[in-house]
């Protein structure tokens, strides 16, 4: 009979490691594609422990669990709390707090064994994060966020992307991806930066437990990209602007705490962004449109650029790519603007969210 534990840790055996032609992965049993080790059902639960937790720090651990649960499979993580004793092999899913090297980890307990047929599956995951040695934040302000112009760590990232091990998904390193670098994989628009689980994932879900029967729509953009891989990490970091050629970035520059971009008026430039189809079918002749703001909010109200059309966005395959555009010679040299795309601009798709279709990147014009 074999049993075991699984530690995965965020970003600092015996099963095999999928290694399908899309980019999410999970555990199997006997290195058997056939036997993928999941709950048996479509719900877990987890209980947060309030020990570690209160007040804004607890809401953010549950916001983690909400945002994971927006995903187009039929599977869903139920929250409640407990306070006490705490402890992997205890038989229960929980989620604390406590001195470790990592920022997070999970530890994934699991059967796979073979009597009178094969037995697999998942049978306790819980959630630890770093209780010393942390600046962390329950915020969704880019103000607070390390990664734009804050100094802590958001909670929430990292509980989303423990999650997504709830489900029984494990790292991903070849795509643009929450279970990469959590901590750039964000929708920003404003002052807020908001962490998502993403087509990779949700894709993953799907191959775990299925799709939901109801209708799950979703399209995004974001400005942020892989890079390369860090070990079993996808690595991420923002989006750029590059010549017309597409062969050269345009030089740098930091607004507002931000990295952006200097352009002349009048230029002809490519603008990068990464789609997303985070639902369950195919999107034909998805319309975007380009804009120029005044601040870092993109919205339709915002000056129009320029736009066209993605031909298709497939739900299993994230799509970062650059996007011709003119900067207007009206604009205001030696001023800053924010250079955004809208997804969906038209609102054809009846979507699960529609907050979630906008990003920019900063530029300074010359």
């Amino acid at each position: 009979m074999k049993k075991g534990i699984f530690f995965v840790a965020l970003a600092t055996g015996i099963l095999g490691l999928s290694t399908p032609a899309w980019s999410a992965s999970w555990l199997e049993c006997d290195g058997d594609s056939n036997k993928k080790l999941r709950w048996g059902g479509n719900s877990t639960s987890a209980r947060i422990n309030t020990n570690s937790f209160t007040g804004s720090n607890l809401t953010a651990v549950q916001r983690g669990i909400d945002i994971t649960n927006v995903n187009p499979s039929p599977f869903s993580i139920n929250d409640t709390t407990e306070s006490g004793g705490v402890g992997s092999g205890n038989g229960q899913n929980e989620i604390y707090a406590e001195s470790i090297s990592p920022p997070g980890v999970a530890r994934m307990r699991y059967h796979c064994y073979w009597l009178f047929g094969w037995n697999y599956g998942l049978d306790e995951v819980d959630i630890a994060l770093d209780s010393s040695g942390r600046s962390w934040t329950s915020s969704q302000a880019k103000s607070s966020n390390s990664v734009y112009t804050g100094t802590r760590l958001p909670i929430e990232a990292v509980i989303v992307h423990e999650a997504g091990h709830y489900l029984g998904l494990m790292h991903v390193n070849s795509e643009y991806n929450i279970m990469g670098d959590s901590w750039r994989h964000h929708h920003a628009n404003g002052s807020t930066a908001k962490s998502y689980f993403g087509e990779d994932a949700s894709h993953g879900a799907r191959v775990l437990y299925g799709s939901q029967s109801s209708a799950f729509r979703d399209v995004s953009a974001s400005h942020w990209r892989r890079t390369g891989a860090d070990g079993e990490y996808s690595s991420h970091d923002r989006v750029r602007m590059r010549n017309s050629a597409n062969t050269a970035n345009l030089p740098g520059i930091t607004i507002e705490g931000e990295p952006g971009y200097r352009v002349n008026r009048g230029a002809a430039v490519r603008a990068e962004f990464t789609i997303e189809n985070n639902g369950k079918q195919t999107h034909n002749d998805v319309t975007y449109g380009i804009y120029i703001s005044t601040n870092d909010y993109i919205s339709s109200g915002d000056l129009r650029v320029g736009g066209g059309t993605f031909g298709s966005v497939h739900p299993a395959d994230v799509y970062t790519t650059t996007l011709g555009v003119t900067i207007p010679s009206t604009l205001n040299a030696g001023q800053n603007y924010w250079l955004g795309i809208i997804v969906d601009d038209n609102n054809s798709i009846s979507e699960v969210s529609g907050s979630n279709n906008r990003a920019y990147i900063p530029i300074r014009v010359n």
